[in-house]
């Protein structure tokens, strides 16, 4: 049963990034740009003009495309929380930890608050095969994330950034 269960974890999807977008509110940047090599891997610049502080929130949804023809995406899940307080504690101890650093390792984004102004980069991003969970069935997936200020379900929301991920599992 051991010998079993190893296996299924020694086995791993792969990924292709098939799409990416990026978008900042003008208050926040000044610039951004996402594109992707012809390898599928993500790049993008962010010009970040105005500190981001605590209160500033996140919600990160993966989605499931069930049928190709439709277009439609299913929600598989999707978390709201607050990036500072998140940052600070993933970056101590967790497995969280560990997809963080495959994020950091590509590019030169902050891993703390308050998050100064500056130029960000990701270049040549990939996720590895090991992060991926192997119950997830191959296919297309959507991967939503947003920043903002705010309540999570408040009318009030300040934009800061959206970026959406588009991948294939195979």
């Amino acid at each position: 049963m051991l010998l079993l269960l190893w296996l299924f974890l020694l086995i791993s999807l792969r990924s292709r990034f098939t799409n990416v977008s990026v978008e900042c509110s003008y208050e926040f940047c000044s610039s951004t740009r996402g594109w992707l090599t012809p390898k599928g891997e993500v790049n993008m610049d962010i010009h970040l003009n105005r500190t981001l502080r605590n209160g500033l929130r996140t919600t990160i949804t993966l989605m499931q495309q069930p049928d190709i023809a439709t277009h439609r995406y299913q929600t598989l899940f999707s978390y709201d929380f607050d990036t500072c307080k998140t940052l600070r504690e993933l970056m101590q101890a967790s497995l969280m930890k560990v997809w963080l650093r495959n994020v950091f390792k590509y590019g030169n984004l902050a891993d703390k608050c308050p998050i100064k102004p500056d130029n960000f980069t990701i270049r040549n991003f990939v996720l590895e095969n090991s992060s991926i969970p192997a119950y997830l069935p191959t296919g297309f997936y959507r991967l939503h994330d947003t920043n903002y200020y705010g309540k999570p379900k408040g009318r009030h929301r300040r934009l800061v950034a959206t970026f959406i991920l588009d991948i294939k599992f195979y």
